[in-house]
């Protein structure tokens, strides 16, 4: 059996993985746990893909950073798999999130300042348009609840990672309605490379921006919705790049091996 570990908050989320699938419990800092309650049929998920979801949140979360060498043997180890599913992981990763060299190894992409504005550039071309469809597709109901995730949203912003998860859950669902599905794919894989940064740097997201968006989501407006998103990146750009040394990544590729 592979057990998986995150935590976020207070609570500590287990992944225990079976051949006939996987239960997941909530457990509190107090020692006590209940089963977490899914809807549908989950699938049961193989090593590599297990070993790519926990790399995966252990670089958009900053435990492995940007630059920092990954010796395939103590990952494996560490994640309780072989060296296969191991390699294949790292591969799906590879490009994104992972950078593999068949000579020098494989370490946690890092970006510098031209890269962190390339993708921006690259959001603020597309998300706009996907909130300006995503919004004309709202029901008085749908907007509700995407402004109750904006709050919950908002309640987190003065904390890195948590902010980081609640944005992340936002604006999933808010370009879930836009029907664009290669479209928003592309968009929150370009947020989650850029967002870890935003963790790494501890910068903190506009409530301001935030609250902008969300008045024009309940009022169903398109247009000020996708205004409200160039607002947004164009402030949530500039703050992360002043924070930055705009010559170095956060950690060079000869940093200490997992």
């Amino acid at each position: 059996m592979l057990r998986l570990g995150c935590q976020m908050a207070n609570v500590v989320y287990n992944i225990e993985l079976e051949d006939r699938g996987y239960q997941c419990r909530e457990r509190y800092e107090d020692g006590m746990s209940s089963p977490m309650k899914f809807s549908g049929v989950v699938e049961p998920i193989s090593a590599e893909e297990a070993a790519t979801v926990s790399i995966r949140h252990a670089i958009l979360e900053g435990s492995l950073v940007p630059g920092q060498r990954l010796a395939q043997a103590d990952l494996a180890r560490h994640l309780g798999v072989s060296r296969i599913p191991l390699r294949d992981a790292l591969r799906r990763l590879d490009g994104d999130l992972v950078t593999i060299d068949g000579r020098r190894g494989c370490w946690v992409s890092s970006l510098d300042a031209s890269q962190i504005e390339e993708i921006y550039e690259i959001r603020i071309a597309l998300e706009p348009l996907c909130v300006r469809l995503a919004v004309e597709k709202l029901t008085d109901d749908d907007a509700r609840y995407l402004c109750g995730l904006a709050e919950d949203m908002d309640l987190q912003h003065s904390e890195a990672l948590s902010g980081y998860e609640t944005r992340l859950t936002f604006y999933t669902e808010l370009y879930s309605y836009a029907d664009r599905p290669r479209m928003t794919k592309l968009i929150l894989q370009l947020r989650a490379n850029v967002g870890r940064y935003h963790v790494l740097q501890n910068v903190r997201h506009s409530i301001d921006a935030h609250g902008l968006l969300r008045r024009q989501i309940i009022e169903r407006d398109p247009e000020g919705s996708a205004e409200a998103m160039v607002t947004h990146l164009v402030e949530a750009r500039d703050d992360l790049l002043t924070t930055m040394d705009l010559n170095q990544p956060v950690a060079k590729v000869d940093t200490e091996e997992l």
